[in-house]
């Protein structure tokens, strides 16, 4: 999650908002189809129905299943990367329980957890590919395979080792299309200049590809078409230039979605292989009136995009579904909607909560199967996790 400050490079943060009530505003709605190979679409295996407990949302009717009961702190891992083993047979998060702080399992079908057995984890991610987790440990990239892992098989095998030039590792790590090479971003010189770093998988040789004088964050390679990255300008806020791609055959990097009226940009997550999603956050009154909200830009069309505005509302984080008929976006009272792209329609599909010492955002995204969606959710005075079997659009509210 995005920590946000009230003091930004060059705007005030508005510490609150409401979900712009009424008919919604849209413009320039689109019906995409993902194009490429991509990673393949995971069927699921297992109904929740009988295994999770659930409730009736009070607000929408919607019935929504709590993946991690008994209270702690369960985080769902981020909107911009895998979470699921093949056919979605096991969720994938991060928690703090029994002792183990890092990455666990959930078995869709029992609804077992167990933790992940990994040694001084520091960072890692899942592959759009197959079952293997690549994760850095001590400087180290290991590669273990989590099906073997659950049942107490098999072990962490050396990848390679982060290059010399990488002081430590910036934001998060991605794994190719092509399961071909590890990327990350890495610190060259402390509060003053920043690298694209490479591993190669096949040879575990590190390399940086590029260098950069802002810190990156949100590395995510295109789960569609190997050798292409999107990152960005991390501020911890704002950024007057956001988004950033690069491909590896090309290494330098090049403004993806280029600002233009100031806006404020975040969340940026790839959709399909010429394409992402994001959110323009209406940060005063001179923005309210401009296009905000969620919004679509297809990377193929010049350095600017072409930006379209899926939904308009105060939004702040969002994801698409896999078959692109559905997206998602939540706003700072942790209420989801859901939103229906062809028609630019948007309906609340589960109201907030805000309990306790607890201040969790949804980081909702869609599953494989575009079936239904994850999130986080604090309606019990804790961190934890629910599934949400996507609903009749007509039954919503």
């Amino acid at each position: 999650m995005q920590n946000i400050s009230t003091s930004m490079n060059r705007r005030v943060f508005l510490k609150s908002c409401a979900a712009m009530a009424g008919p919604l505003l849209t413009a320039n709605s689109f019906a995409a189809t993902a194009s490429g190979d991509g990673p393949p679409q995971k069927q699921a295996v297992w109904s929740p129905v009988g295994v999770f407990p659930s409730y009736q949302d009070e607000k929408t009717g919607t019935r929504i299943f709590n993946l991690t009961p008994g209270g702690g702190e369960n985080q769902i891992i981020y909107q911009t990367h895998p979470m699921w083993t093949r056919n979605m047979e096991h969720l994938v998060f991060h928690s703090q329980q029994e002792g183990h702080g890092g990455p666990w399992m959930l078995e869709m079908k029992s609804g077992k957890t167990r933790p992940v057995p990994v040694e001084s984890y520091a960072t890692g991610t899942m592959t759009w590919k197959n079952n293997a987790l690549y994760y850095v440990a001590d400087r180290t990239l290991y590669v273990l395979d989590l099906i073997q892992a659950f049942h107490g098989e098999g072990k962490p095998e050396q990848v390679g080792r982060l290059p010399d030039a990488c002081l430590s590792i910036s934001g998060t790590v991605t794994v190719d299309a092509d399961v071909s090479a590890f990327y990350f971003g890495g610190v060259l010189r402390e509060n003053e200049a920043w690298g694209v770093f490479a591993i190669d998988l096949k040879t575990g040789e590190g390399r940086m590809l590029a260098e950069t004088d802002f810190q990156v964050g949100h590395f995510q390679a295109n789960p569609f078409t190997p050798g292409s990255l999107m990152f960005c300008q991390e501020t911890g806020g704002d950024a007057d230039q956001r988004i950033w791609h690069m491909n590896i055959n090309r290494p330098e990097p090049a403004p993806l979605y280029k600002e233009t009226y100031g806006e404020w940009v975040t969340h940026e997550v790839w959709w399909s292989a010429d394409r992402i999603i994001f959110t323009l956050w209406p940060y005063d009154d001179a923005h309210k009136g401009l296009p905000h909200g969620v919004a679509t830009a297809d990377i193929h069309t010049g350095p600017e995009g072409t930006m379209k505005i899926l939904s308009q509302y105060p939004a702040w984080h969002t994801h698409g579904s896999p078959d692109c008929l559905w997206a998602l976006g939540d706003d700072f009272e942790r209420n989801l909607w859901l939103i229906r792209v062809a028609s630019g329609e948007r309906k609340l599909l589960m109201q907030g909560y805000n309990t306790g010492k607890w201040n969790t955002h949804p980081h909702a995204s869609f599953t494989p199967d575009s079936g239904g969606i994850v999130l986080n959710a604090s309606k019990n005075d804790a961190a934890e996790i629910f599934y949400i079997p996507l609903p009749a659009w007509e039954t919503l509210p």
